[in-house]
């Protein structure tokens, strides 16, 4: 990891420094206190995190303590008044300790008067011995009345001198995206931190990024539902430090919410009031220690959070309080009356006479494109049009004018050609539903929407399509019933017969009959579609009739047909849809 300019962990010198901490006497390693400290703690274990200083009470370590002692930062041993001698005669009996009885020892502070000397005995001898081996600070206080005391006050210094550092950084981070913007920000702490690093809005929109993506489609569901549980406890905790603290946009809330882990990205949610704003995700190692670049991730995700407000105040097309009402909206939520007047003066709702609701699915083929690079984001005309995902679709809400009415298919079609014109090689589904004439009925036209999107993909799982809801007809009840057992009973009393015989005979009986069904049982244009004689044509339709027992010209039996290729087409596209 490349050093940042403001490094974010104090070190050995920094806390000793502290009036608490003046009387400790360094035995080994005055050239090693620069060493950054990453944590104070009071046993060492077999994995201590690396620059840990130790503050305990024993000098007798076990094998293990002993072997992890090189990923100190520093071993402080408390002393007790009882460990001290009124004399100096015991310091004598070691080269090291020789060093300590001629003053070679000096304390952390030097202004401050040396304290009595330290009761050297056989264990420290060693320690002593092993420190040195292993360049490792060796450091004695002296524990007045309580030793625990010790360990409390090297824990307090070293958090102070760590949220000092942190505001220090922070400033310096702010300072950038305020002169430079996200992108020279991301460009800055990715050297830092030899880190791909990327900056997204809540709807997975980058906005700035270095050697990463945006997080992958596959990830953006679990992640905003982590997101938006943990936002939950953040909110929590704020109030629990301000009571009653304005929940909108507050800026003095600066408590960091936990990161997610998905894969190889560390996920750091930006969050704006009652709003998961943003994201911004660190590309990570199996080795690398978390907590140590969290320490720099949190001020990261502050700076890009004073970004994201201004961006929230300055620009219309990064509302993410009024996509989030809408999205609501449309969910069926009921919004408060503030929130309401809040989307329409925002969106302009109470100057339309009407409203069209789609309902869009897109995605590109997992083909890789010219650059050798497969494509899973996709970019929607957010300039232009008033959408927001919702559900795993994208919504988009089309004002309606009385005075320069455009049929549905006509605003689809225009719709459709910017998305693919923003993603060459795309494929567009589209569902619509009827027009609705207040805001308060767009619930209502997009559970249309959707369920013409969905009908449609069920139809066609793998093609693209423009489908109104008004266009769907019986679809609808087929809708309604697809899961039913008697769709399935249905459908084998109709169709099952025929396609066993088609795997037996290796025949082409249930095509025939489906084409002869979607030509309104005309022969000639049949025969012509199939590229048979209409002789042939004529033998295989009473092969049909003699398998299915049917009278094949009936238009109750040609109604019923019709109707069991839908529910085997939609059966099949649920199929693929799960």
């Amino acid at each position: 990891m490349t050093q940042a300019p403001y490094s974010i962990h104090p070190s050995v010198k920094q806390l000793l420094t502290s009036d608490s901490l003046a009387e400790a006497q360094v035995l080994v390693g005055n050239d090693l206190l620069d060493r950054q400290v990453s944590q104070v703690i009071s046993s060492i274990g077999a994995e201590p995190r690396p620059g840990s200083l130790v503050v305990t009470r024993s000098d007798v370590l076990s094998k293990i303590e002993m072997s992890a002692l090189s990923q100190l930062s520093a071993l402080v041993i408390v002393k007790t008044s009882a460990d001290y001698s009124s004399t100096t005669n015991t310091t004598t009996t070691t080269t090291g300790t020789t060093q300590a009885a001629q003053g070679a020892v000096q304390p952390a502070a030097l202004s401050a008067p040396a304290p009595a000397p330290t009761l050297i005995d056989a264990a420290m001898k060693r320690l002593i011995k092993r420190c040195q081996e292993e360049s490792v600070a060796l450091i004695v206080v002296p524990g007045y009345g309580d030793p625990a005391q010790v360990i409390e006050d090297f824990r307090s210094v070293f958090l102070l001198e760590l949220k000092l550092s942190s505001a220090r950084l922070y400033s310096a981070m702010l300072s950038i995206v305020l002169e430079e913007g996200l992108d020279g920000l991301i460009e800055t702490v990715s050297g830092w931190l030899n880190r791909p690093l990327v900056v997204e809005t809540a709807e997975f929109k980058v906005l700035a990024a270095r050697n990463m993506g945006a997080t992958p489609l596959s990830q953006q569901k679990n992640l905003e539902e982590e997101g938006q549980a943990a936002l939950r406890v953040h909110q929590k905790s704020k109030e629990a430090i301000v009571p009653g603290s304005n929940r909108h946009f507050e800026s003095s809330a600066d408590i960091n919410m936990v990161p997610f882990s998905f894969g190889r990205r560390l996920v750091f949610p930006i969050p704006l009031g009652d709003l998961i704003a943003g994201y911004v995700s660190v590309m990570i190692r199996p080795q690398d220690d978390v907590a140590a670049l969290s320490e720099y991730m949190h001020p990261l995700t502050l700076a890009c959070k004073v970004d994201f407000s201004h961006r929230l105040k300055d620009s219309p097309t990064f509302s993410v309080t009024q996509k989030t009402l809408l999205k609501d909206l449309l969910s069926g939520r009921t919004l408060s009356a503030a929130d309401q007047e809040r989307l329409d003066r925002h969106f302009g709702f109470d100057l339309c006479e009407g409203f069209l609701v789609f309902a869009v699915s897109a995605s590109f083929s997992e083909e890789p494109n010219a650059s050798g690079v497969a494509q899973h984001n996709v970019a929607y005309p957010d300039d232009t049009y008033i959408s927001c995902e919702a559900e795993g679709m994208r919504a988009f809400v089309i004002p309606y004018k009385e005075k320069s009415p455009e049929p549905w298919l006509t605003q689809a079609e225009t719709l459709n050609a910017r998305i693919k014109a923003l993603n060459p090689g795309i494929k567009v589904r589209l569902g619509a539903g009827r027009l609705v004439t207040t805001a308060l009925d767009l619930p209502d036209a997009y559970g249309e929407a959707r369920q013409a999107l969905v009908i449609g993909s069920m139809i066609d799982a793998d093609g693209e399509f423009l489908l109104g809801y008004a266009e769907l007809g019986f679809k609808r009840l087929l809708y309604l019933i697809i899961d039913h057992p008697e769709s399935d009973r249905f459908l084998e009393e109709n169709l099952s017969p025929l396609e066993a015989y088609d795997e037996e005979w290796e025949s082409e009986l249930v095509d025939t009959l489906r084409v002869y069904v979607e030509h309104g049982a005309n022969l000639n244009s049949t025969a012509r579609s199939l590229f048979i004689h209409r002789h042939t044509l004529r033998y295989r339709l009473e092969q049909i009739a003699d398998i299915l027992k049917v009278d094949i010209d009936s238009q109750v039996v040609l109604l019923n047909l019709q109707i069991a290729y839908l529910i085997r087409d939609m059966k099949s596209g649920l199929k693929k849809r799960s």
